[in-house]
């Protein structure tokens, strides 16, 4: 067991660290209760796993590695995966691990305590004007702790205890710092986050094996009422905040100076965190108007993973879902739970008759315990469960399986058959019906896929280099090349698509609205007679998802 040792090894911080991603994806949900503002990165939890995930990515496939190396390549994946705010922060805490075992094949308690003591280093300089009552706050209570549990006799098991109960209890004080929180009536989301990372850490240096389980958030002090859910008082307050422009991106070039495009951008916007190295820098900014933040970008190097939103027009979003939490849900005599992942699919299906929407699909598969979540959310004891994704198929029958109510699973494996399910349920009709009459809607419509290539292969004849776009039919591939427009009529031509049926392409990924025209008008001139209809899914990964009918 890791608790028998005196020190670890690489393997050793990789379960660490694996089993802390485990505690967070369980507790998502609750963290972005906590988000008090509604901006593009306020989804606190899912941001902070989405970096984490990156940072096991780079650092699962390095068994009996040095502890340094491991701790590294867990920094490299954080600073470039890292989401929103939340997560930008959550990778200087990386980077601070990673400095403080520099060079180590493995480590003890004091090489841990000094990690922690760079992490809260790293985290406090990304930041352009640091706030106390937030993140940094837990850092540098957990760094505090760390140190304090320092003596000759000192085990890492001594030192996680220590410093997951002083992340615990500073976050239960980030209200009685940030007027905000206090006003709101909710604790820190970040913090809240770093606390259960710290949590699951300290379980697995035990040699605890859990799965995804959820504890409960820390008692808030000095606040009124739970600490899950921001108050109506505070959401009325608000209404006329502006917020302008969540803007982040990555910078590559060579020589690139941190301190000084921090300090730059500082200048020109706020809640400014920038962080990186000579070679690559990720900066996450607010802005009224992002076009010189960007054009500050562009004069320091090369740009990519760029992304603008606005705050503004989700502030009315924010406030009418959050108000809506607040009003009693209808019963009703079936409900439907549907897997999603993009705001325009998210909304289809919504309006379409599903009670819950659960984000999820490739690359990101809802557990067990998040679908019987969602199940246990519907106002119905009947529920149909549309998983859309061949890989979450068996985890929705899992979750049927366990759940306290009567759940039927239509084992739809692409968003086309989930939305051709839907379009065939009747709230009014019984479960076994509906379900019947779902099931049967599966087999009419065929799936085809347009995607970048992640590395080189060779399929039934078809050489792929990575980079690449290629075309997907029901899961195989059959078309490959650099133009969009001509692999999508490649796939739909593999299709055999003929005059009257009908073609939709739910357009996401990174495709403008320019290529999608482009794309739009070479197939109604490559396909006489056949009817097109074209939905923003929003969906990442897929240029396209496409429905033959």
């Amino acid at each position: 067991m890791v608790e028998a040792k005196s020190r670890l090894n690489g393997d050793d911080l990789r379960t660490m660290f694996s089993a802390a991603t485990t505690l967070l994806e369980s507790n998502v949900d609750a963290i972005n209760a906590l988000n008090v503002f509604p901006v593009p990165d306020g989804d606190t939890g899912t941001n902070m796993f989405l970096t984490l995930r990156s940072v096991m990515d780079k650092a699962e496939p390095l068994e009996q590695a040095s502890a340094g190396d491991v701790a590294a390549a867990m920094a490299r994946g954080a600073l470039m995966g890292a989401r929103g705010n939340s997560g930008v922060i959550l990778s200087q805490f990386f980077r601070g691990i990673a400095i403080g075992l520099e060079g180590a094949s493995d480590f003890g308690a004091e090489e841990l305590v000094h990690a922690y003591r760079e992490a809260r280093k790293h985290a406090y300089q990304a930041v352009g004007d640091p706030v106390e009552g937030t993140m940094l706050t837990v850092i540098s209570s957990a760094a505090e702790a760390a140190e304090t549990s320092l003596d000759d006799h000192a085990t890492v098991q001594d030192v996680c205890e220590a410093v997951s109960a002083a992340a615990r209890d500073s976050v239960a004080m980030t209200p009685t710092m940030l007027p905000v929180l206090r006003e709101a009536g909710v604790v820190d989301a970040g913090g809240q986050g770093l606390a259960v990372l710290l949590e699951g850490v300290r379980r697995s240096v035990r040699g605890e094996v859990f799965e995804a389980q959820e504890i409960a958030p820390p008692e808030a002090v000095g606040i009124e009422g739970p600490a899950g859910s921001v108050t109506a008082e505070f959401l009325a307050a608000t209404d006329e905040d502006m917020y302008g422009y969540c803007t982040q991106f990555l910078i590559q070039g060579e020589g690139l100076n941190v301190d000084v495009i921090r300090d730059m951008m500082s200048e020109m916007a706020g809640s400014t965190v920038v962080v990186g190295d000579e070679t690559l820098v990720n900066v996450h900014v607010h802005a009224e108007d992002p076009g010189p933040v960007v054009s500050l970008g562009v004069s320091h190097g090369t740009l990519s993973q760029v992304k603008i939103e606005n705050m503004d027009a989700q502030h009315g979003e924010f406030s009418e879902a959050r108000r809506q939490e607040t009003t009693p849900a209808v019963a009703l005599g079936v409900g439907v739970v549907a897997v999603a992942w993009g705001k325009g699919l998210e909304k289809l299906f919504a309006s379409l008759g599903a009670s819950e929407i659960i984000a999820g699909g490739d690359t990101m598969n809802p557990s067990v315990q998040e679908l019987i979540e969602a199940v246990d959310r519907v106002p119905s004891d009947n529920v149909v469960l549309l998983p859309n994704n061949g890989n979450i198929v068996p985890a929705a029958i899992q979750a049927a399986d366990n759940s306290q109510k009567t759940v039927r699973v239509v084992p739809s494996r692409s968003i086309p058959q989930g939305i051709s399910a839907i379009l065939s349920f009747h709230a009014e009709q019984d479960l076994a019906t509906n379900a019947r009459e779902m099931e049967g809607a599966l087999e009419s419509v065929r799936t085809a896929e347009i995607t970048t290539a992640e590395r080189s292969a060779k399929i039934k004849g078809t050489d792929v280099h990575p980079g690449q776009l290629i075309g997907l039919l029901e899961r195989e591939l059959v078309a490959a090349g650099d133009d969009l427009g001509k692999v999508v009529q490649s796939v739909l031509t593999e299709a055999e698509v003929s005059a009257g049926d009908l073609v939709t392409l739910y357009w996401g990924g990174r495709v403008t609205a320019d290529e999608v025209n482009l794309v739009v008008q070479k197939v109604a001139g490559a396909f006489k007679g056949v009817e097109t209809e074209l939905v923003e899914g929003g969906q990442p990964h897929y240029h396209f998802i496409i429905s033959i009918e």
